[in-house]
């Protein structure tokens, strides 16, 4: 129950820190931009803010976001979640892929360690023939006296 406690805890943590790099920091959003302007981030900052215009119209406040001038989010941004979940999805692979490697590469109990477990359980084990041959033997030499005495008894009954 424990290990499996281990492993469900793991498994989170691995989603979870995907999550966390995917969408609170600007790596994948800085490649992407990179991927759809010539491997340049000379416009990065201006492509990523959108202009709010207040019930005036004089004078518009920018704002970190992915939005149209409507208000509504632009292709942009659904790009950019598409893609922060497909990271999601390659990086919890890859990584569940390296545990998993490193699990099956690397023992959880060394040679010598199981090698000396083998030695110690057949030990164990004729240890316990020698106990039921010799509980067997005193046995058979309990019941010899029970009749015995049984037939001792029978004299004088």
């Amino acid at each position: 129950a424990v290990v499996s406690t281990q492993s469900t805890g793991a498994s989170i943590a691995i989603i979870t820190n995907a999550f966390v790099i995917a969408f609170t920091s600007d790596f994948i959003s800085q490649i992407l931009w990179k991927y759809n302007h010539d491997n340049s981030l000379s416009t990065y900052v201006k492509g990523h803010l959108s202009n709010f215009t207040g019930s005036e119209g004089d004078n518009p406040c920018k704002y970190w976001d992915y939005r149209e001038a409507d208000g509504q989010a632009s292709l942009w941004w659904w790009k950019l979640k598409a893609v922060q979940f497909i990271f999601v999805v390659v990086f919890e692979h890859f990584v569940f892929t390296v545990v998993r490697l490193i699990d099956i590469l690397i023992p959880d109990i060394p040679e010598k360690l199981e090698a000396l477990i083998h030695l110690e359980d057949s030990f164990a084990r004729e240890m316990m023939k020698e106990v039921i041959e010799i509980d067997l033997d005193g046995l058979e030499a309990m019941r010899d006296r029970i009749k015995i005495k049984r037939k001792q008894r029978a004299k004088y009954s």
